[in-house]
Protein backbone atom coordinates (compact mmCIF):
# COMPACT_ATOMS: atom_id res chain seq x y z
CA UNK A 1 0.00 0.00 0.00
CA UNK A 2 1.15 3.46 -0.68
CA UNK A 3 2.33 5.66 2.28
CA UNK A 4 0.49 8.77 2.49
CA UNK A 5 2.58 12.01 2.82
CA UNK A 6 2.97 13.37 6.20
CA UNK A 7 3.54 16.37 5.04
CA UNK A 8 3.76 18.84 1.97
CA UNK A 9 6.87 21.36 0.89
CA UNK A 10 6.77 24.30 3.58
CA UNK A 11 3.85 23.31 5.17
CA UNK A 12 5.44 20.84 7.88
CA UNK A 13 1.99 19.47 9.96
CA UNK A 14 -0.69 17.52 9.84
CA UNK A 15 -3.15 18.96 12.26
CA UNK A 16 -2.35 21.45 15.04
CA UNK A 17 -1.66 24.24 12.76
CA UNK A 18 -3.87 26.05 10.08
CA UNK A 19 -3.27 27.45 6.28
CA UNK A 20 -6.13 28.47 3.69
CA UNK A 21 -6.14 26.96 0.43
CA UNK A 22 -4.81 29.48 -1.22
CA UNK A 23 -2.30 29.73 1.23
CA UNK A 24 -1.19 26.39 0.80
CA UNK A 25 -1.51 26.49 -2.99
CA UNK A 26 1.56 29.02 -2.51
CA UNK A 27 3.62 27.17 -0.25
CA UNK A 28 3.19 23.73 -2.46
CA UNK A 29 4.09 25.24 -5.81
CA UNK A 30 5.31 29.36 -5.22
CA UNK A 31 6.99 30.13 -2.26
CA UNK A 32 10.43 29.89 -1.51
CA UNK A 33 12.54 30.89 1.41
CA UNK A 34 15.43 32.40 -1.10
CA UNK A 35 13.19 34.69 -3.11
CA UNK A 36 11.72 35.86 0.01
CA UNK A 37 12.54 39.89 -0.26
CA UNK A 38 9.93 41.64 2.44
CA UNK A 39 9.27 40.32 5.62
CA UNK A 40 7.61 42.43 8.44
CA UNK A 41 7.17 41.20 12.03
CA UNK A 42 4.78 43.00 14.37
CA UNK A 43 5.49 43.08 18.27
CA UNK A 44 3.76 45.06 20.67
CA UNK A 45 5.15 44.39 24.46
CA UNK A 46 7.04 45.77 27.43
CA UNK A 47 10.63 44.10 28.16
CA UNK A 48 9.99 40.71 28.94
CA UNK A 49 8.11 39.96 25.88
CA UNK A 50 10.12 42.21 23.55
CA UNK A 51 13.33 40.08 24.64
CA UNK A 52 12.35 36.66 23.64
CA UNK A 53 11.08 38.08 20.67
CA UNK A 54 14.73 37.96 19.92
CA UNK A 55 15.38 33.83 18.95
CA UNK A 56 12.38 34.14 16.37
CA UNK A 57 14.52 36.79 14.72
CA UNK A 58 17.42 35.54 14.34
CA UNK A 59 16.14 32.50 13.30
CA UNK A 60 14.08 34.42 10.84
CA UNK A 61 17.30 35.90 9.21
CA UNK A 62 18.40 32.51 9.02
CA UNK A 63 15.47 31.34 6.89
CA UNK A 64 14.91 34.42 4.55
CA UNK A 65 18.43 35.26 4.05
CA UNK A 66 17.88 37.33 1.43
CA UNK A 67 14.73 39.37 2.93
CA UNK A 68 14.44 43.12 4.41
CA UNK A 69 13.14 42.71 7.72
CA UNK A 70 10.76 45.40 9.16
CA UNK A 71 10.14 45.12 13.11
CA UNK A 72 6.66 47.04 14.04
CA UNK A 73 6.62 48.40 17.65
CA UNK A 74 4.50 50.80 19.33
CA UNK A 75 5.14 53.86 20.76
CA UNK A 76 4.58 53.28 24.61
CA UNK A 77 6.76 50.05 24.76
CA UNK A 78 9.77 50.63 22.50
CA UNK A 79 12.34 49.97 25.93
CA UNK A 80 14.24 46.62 24.95
CA UNK A 81 12.86 46.34 21.36
CA UNK A 82 15.15 44.49 19.47
CA UNK A 83 16.28 46.70 16.93
CA UNK A 84 19.60 45.66 16.13
CA UNK A 85 17.75 42.45 14.61
CA UNK A 86 15.98 43.74 12.44
CA UNK A 87 16.86 45.98 9.05
CA UNK A 88 13.59 48.75 9.32
CA UNK A 89 11.54 49.60 12.04
CA UNK A 90 8.41 51.18 11.56
CA UNK A 91 6.87 52.68 15.00
CA UNK A 92 2.59 52.59 15.58
CA UNK A 93 1.07 55.30 17.40
CA UNK A 94 0.17 53.94 21.12
CA UNK A 95 -2.06 55.28 24.19
CA UNK A 96 0.60 58.03 24.99
CA UNK A 97 -0.11 59.43 21.43
CA UNK A 98 -3.92 59.08 21.65
CA UNK A 99 -4.57 62.66 22.46
CA UNK A 100 -2.26 64.04 19.52
CA UNK A 101 -3.24 61.86 16.75
CA UNK A 102 -6.51 62.01 14.06
CA UNK A 103 -7.90 58.79 12.15
CA UNK A 104 -6.63 60.10 9.03
CA UNK A 105 -2.73 59.91 11.07
CA UNK A 106 -3.76 56.33 12.63
CA UNK A 107 -4.56 54.94 9.18
CA UNK A 108 -1.21 56.45 7.51
CA UNK A 109 0.55 54.99 10.02
CA UNK A 110 -0.82 51.79 9.69
CA UNK A 111 -0.78 51.95 5.75
CA UNK A 112 3.11 53.20 5.94
CA UNK A 113 4.12 49.77 6.35
CA UNK A 114 3.61 48.68 2.96
CA UNK A 115 2.93 45.64 0.58
CA UNK A 116 5.25 42.37 1.96
CA UNK A 117 5.65 39.13 0.84
CA UNK A 118 5.30 37.67 4.39
CA UNK A 119 3.92 39.48 7.75
CA UNK A 120 4.13 37.92 11.19
CA UNK A 121 2.09 38.83 14.00
CA UNK A 122 3.57 37.76 17.66
CA UNK A 123 1.25 40.55 19.08
CA UNK A 124 -2.03 39.79 18.49
CA UNK A 125 -3.55 43.16 20.04
CA UNK A 126 -6.06 45.09 18.12
CA UNK A 127 -3.39 47.83 16.29
CA UNK A 128 -1.45 44.70 14.85
CA UNK A 129 -5.19 42.98 14.03
CA UNK A 130 -5.29 46.32 11.94
CA UNK A 131 -2.58 46.53 10.40
CA UNK A 132 -3.00 42.64 9.38
CA UNK A 133 -6.21 43.77 7.92
CA UNK A 134 -4.98 47.03 6.32
CA UNK A 135 -1.10 45.52 4.36
CA UNK A 136 -1.32 43.29 1.89
CA UNK A 137 1.16 40.32 1.73
CA UNK A 138 0.87 36.71 0.50
CA UNK A 139 1.36 35.15 3.78
CA UNK A 140 0.00 36.51 7.17
CA UNK A 141 0.96 34.69 9.75
CA UNK A 142 -0.47 34.40 13.59
CA UNK A 143 -1.41 32.69 16.67
CA UNK A 144 -4.92 34.13 17.66
CA UNK A 145 -6.70 33.06 20.69
CA UNK A 146 -9.69 33.38 18.87
CA UNK A 147 -10.35 30.96 16.68
CA UNK A 148 -12.34 32.80 13.93
CA UNK A 149 -9.47 35.31 13.33
CA UNK A 150 -7.57 31.99 11.57
CA UNK A 151 -8.87 32.68 8.19
CA UNK A 152 -10.18 36.20 8.55
CA UNK A 153 -7.16 37.95 9.47
CA UNK A 154 -4.89 35.65 8.68
CA UNK A 155 -4.26 32.74 6.06
CA UNK A 156 -1.83 30.93 8.20
CA UNK A 157 -1.73 29.99 11.86
CA UNK A 158 -0.59 27.71 15.15
CA UNK A 159 -1.84 27.07 17.80
CA UNK A 160 -1.33 29.29 20.62
CA UNK A 161 -1.38 27.65 24.49
CA UNK A 162 -0.43 29.06 27.79
CA UNK A 163 1.45 25.83 28.63
CA UNK A 164 4.45 26.67 26.38
CA UNK A 165 6.86 29.12 26.15
CA UNK A 166 5.76 32.04 23.98
CA UNK A 167 9.18 31.95 22.24
CA UNK A 168 9.09 28.38 21.38
CA UNK A 169 5.19 29.43 20.01
CA UNK A 170 6.73 31.94 18.11
CA UNK A 171 9.35 29.79 16.19
CA UNK A 172 6.40 27.16 15.36
CA UNK A 173 5.29 29.15 12.42
CA UNK A 174 9.15 28.78 11.12
CA UNK A 175 8.99 25.05 12.28
CA UNK A 176 6.04 25.01 9.99
CA UNK A 177 7.79 26.25 7.20
CA UNK A 178 10.18 23.92 7.29
CA UNK A 179 13.11 25.45 9.63
CA UNK A 180 14.52 23.58 12.68
CA UNK A 181 15.77 26.79 15.42
CA UNK A 182 18.37 24.95 17.46
CA UNK A 183 17.69 23.42 20.93
CA UNK A 184 19.62 26.17 22.99
CA UNK A 185 18.30 29.09 21.38
CA UNK A 186 20.45 31.87 20.22
CA UNK A 187 18.73 35.42 21.57
CA UNK A 188 22.11 37.11 20.03
CA UNK A 189 22.76 38.91 23.41
CA UNK A 190 26.11 38.15 26.13
CA UNK A 191 26.04 34.64 26.87
CA UNK A 192 26.24 33.19 30.93
CA UNK A 193 28.33 30.03 29.55
CA UNK A 194 31.45 32.86 28.66
CA UNK A 195 31.06 35.67 31.40
CA UNK A 196 29.92 34.05 34.24
CA UNK A 197 32.18 35.32 37.10
CA UNK A 198 33.09 32.22 38.76
CA UNK A 199 36.16 33.60 40.93
CA UNK A 200 33.16 35.67 42.64
CA UNK A 201 29.76 34.16 42.91
CA UNK A 202 26.88 36.11 43.18
CA UNK A 203 22.85 35.60 43.54
CA UNK A 204 21.26 38.56 41.84
CA UNK A 205 17.39 39.14 43.34
CA UNK A 206 15.14 41.41 41.74
CA UNK A 207 11.37 42.14 43.08
CA UNK A 208 9.99 44.82 41.07
CA UNK A 209 7.72 45.27 38.56
CA UNK A 210 4.50 48.03 37.38
CA UNK A 211 2.08 45.03 38.61
CA UNK A 212 1.96 44.74 42.54
CA UNK A 213 0.28 41.77 42.98
CA UNK A 214 3.59 40.09 41.10
CA UNK A 215 6.07 41.14 43.67
CA UNK A 216 6.88 39.99 47.45
CA UNK A 217 6.08 42.33 50.04
CA UNK A 218 8.98 44.33 51.52
CA UNK A 219 9.13 42.34 54.66
CA UNK A 220 9.08 38.93 52.84
CA UNK A 221 11.98 40.24 50.99
CA UNK A 222 13.90 41.50 53.55
CA UNK A 223 13.77 38.29 55.54
CA UNK A 224 14.92 36.26 52.49
CA UNK A 225 17.88 38.34 51.66
CA UNK A 226 18.56 37.99 55.81
CA UNK A 227 18.21 34.50 55.32
CA UNK A 228 20.10 33.53 52.06
CA UNK A 229 23.10 35.64 53.34
CA UNK A 230 23.60 34.00 56.70
CA UNK A 231 22.73 30.23 54.73
CA UNK A 232 25.10 30.90 51.58
CA UNK A 233 27.78 32.84 52.88
CA UNK A 234 30.20 32.06 50.51
CA UNK A 235 27.99 33.94 48.11
CA UNK A 236 27.31 37.28 47.47
CA UNK A 237 23.49 38.40 47.29
CA UNK A 238 22.80 41.22 45.90
CA UNK A 239 19.37 42.72 45.30
CA UNK A 240 18.69 44.87 42.21
CA UNK A 241 16.95 47.70 41.94
CA UNK A 242 14.10 49.11 39.20
CA UNK A 243 13.71 52.65 38.16
CA UNK A 244 10.50 52.79 39.79
CA UNK A 245 10.34 54.40 43.65
CA UNK A 246 8.70 50.87 44.62
CA UNK A 247 11.34 48.99 43.67
CA UNK A 248 14.38 51.02 45.06
CA UNK A 249 16.17 48.82 48.40
CA UNK A 250 16.02 51.56 50.70
CA UNK A 251 14.35 49.48 53.18
CA UNK A 252 17.62 46.79 53.21
CA UNK A 253 19.96 49.54 54.46
CA UNK A 254 20.21 47.45 57.60
CA UNK A 255 21.62 44.47 55.77
CA UNK A 256 24.19 46.32 54.45
CA UNK A 257 26.20 45.47 57.54
CA UNK A 258 26.82 42.37 56.33
CA UNK A 259 29.90 41.69 54.20
CA UNK A 260 28.00 39.42 51.28
CA UNK A 261 25.17 41.97 50.72
CA UNK A 262 25.08 44.86 48.34
CA UNK A 263 22.48 46.75 46.67
CA UNK A 264 22.96 47.58 42.80
CA UNK A 265 21.23 50.49 41.38
CA UNK A 266 18.97 50.97 38.25
CA UNK A 267 21.14 49.85 35.19
CA UNK A 268 20.89 51.05 31.67
CA UNK A 269 19.39 47.98 29.90
CA UNK A 270 22.74 47.18 27.78
CA UNK A 271 24.78 47.28 31.27
CA UNK A 272 22.20 45.33 32.92
CA UNK A 273 22.32 42.41 30.10
CA UNK A 274 26.37 42.36 30.99
CA UNK A 275 25.90 42.36 34.40
CA UNK A 276 23.15 39.84 34.41
CA UNK A 277 24.87 37.32 32.05
CA UNK A 278 27.60 37.41 35.04
CA UNK A 279 25.58 36.34 37.81
CA UNK A 280 25.62 32.92 39.44
CA UNK A 281 21.68 32.97 39.55
CA UNK A 282 19.20 35.29 39.09
CA UNK A 283 16.12 34.99 41.92
CA UNK A 284 12.88 37.42 40.31
CA UNK A 285 9.15 37.56 40.38
CA UNK A 286 7.80 37.44 36.91
CA UNK A 287 9.10 40.65 35.00
CA UNK A 288 11.28 41.72 32.76
CA UNK A 289 14.50 41.26 34.57
CA UNK A 290 13.21 37.63 34.82
CA UNK A 291 13.61 37.32 30.86
CA UNK A 292 16.64 39.04 29.95
CA UNK A 293 18.28 36.42 32.64
CA UNK A 294 16.62 33.38 30.60
CA UNK A 295 17.76 35.65 27.44
CA UNK A 296 21.84 35.35 28.30
CA UNK A 297 21.35 31.65 29.71
CA UNK A 298 21.93 32.61 32.92
CA UNK A 299 20.38 30.23 35.81
CA UNK A 300 17.09 31.52 36.96
CA UNK A 301 14.85 31.01 39.85
CA UNK A 302 11.41 32.41 38.95
CA UNK A 303 8.57 33.12 41.67
CA UNK A 304 5.18 32.58 40.74
CA UNK A 305 2.10 32.96 41.91
CA UNK A 306 -0.22 35.34 40.78
CA UNK A 307 0.76 34.84 36.71
CA UNK A 308 1.26 31.93 34.66
CA UNK A 309 4.58 30.64 34.43
CA UNK A 310 4.58 28.47 31.59
CA UNK A 311 4.06 31.34 28.83
CA UNK A 312 7.52 32.93 30.48
CA UNK A 313 9.50 29.98 31.62
CA UNK A 314 11.32 27.73 28.91
CA UNK A 315 11.77 23.83 28.84
CA UNK A 316 15.34 24.01 26.50
CA UNK A 317 17.12 24.33 29.45
CA UNK A 318 16.92 22.85 32.72
CA UNK A 319 19.08 26.10 34.44
CA UNK A 320 16.01 27.67 34.68
CA UNK A 321 13.46 26.06 37.77
CA UNK A 322 9.99 27.59 38.73
CA UNK A 323 8.56 27.89 42.17
CA UNK A 324 4.71 27.58 42.13
CA UNK A 325 2.31 26.34 44.81
CA UNK A 326 -0.83 24.68 42.82
CA UNK A 327 -3.16 27.10 45.29
CA UNK A 328 -1.48 29.96 43.76
CA UNK A 329 -0.45 31.11 47.78
CA UNK A 330 2.65 32.99 47.86
CA UNK A 331 5.75 30.73 47.84
CA UNK A 332 7.13 30.89 51.49
CA UNK A 333 11.06 31.31 52.05
CA UNK A 334 11.94 28.50 53.38
CA UNK A 335 10.90 26.89 49.55
CA UNK A 336 12.85 29.61 47.76
CA UNK A 337 16.27 29.27 49.83
CA UNK A 338 16.22 25.24 49.39
CA UNK A 339 15.95 26.12 45.62
CA UNK A 340 18.77 28.38 46.18
CA UNK A 341 20.71 25.35 47.80
CA UNK A 342 20.12 22.92 45.28
CA UNK A 343 20.82 25.78 42.13
CA UNK A 344 24.20 27.03 43.90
Amino acid sequence: MKQKPTASPYAWFERGAYTSKSAKAYLNHEFNPLTIKKVAVIRHAALGDQVITRPFLVELRKFFPKAEITLVGVSNYQYGLPSDLADKILIMHGKDKKKEITYKDKLENIKSLGEQDIIFDVAGTNRSYWMMALSKAKLKFGFPHKPYLKGLLYNVAVVRSDFQAEVEIMLDMLRLLGHCPPSRLDFAYPDHKELCDKTNPFVLYFNGCSQPRRTLSNGQMFDLLEDASTRFPDKTHIYLEGLQESEKGGYLSPLLEKPNFKIQACMPLSELIQFIATASLVVSVDTGVLNVAVSTHTPTLGLFYSTNPYRVMPRYEPIHTIILNPDASIPKNESILNAIELKT
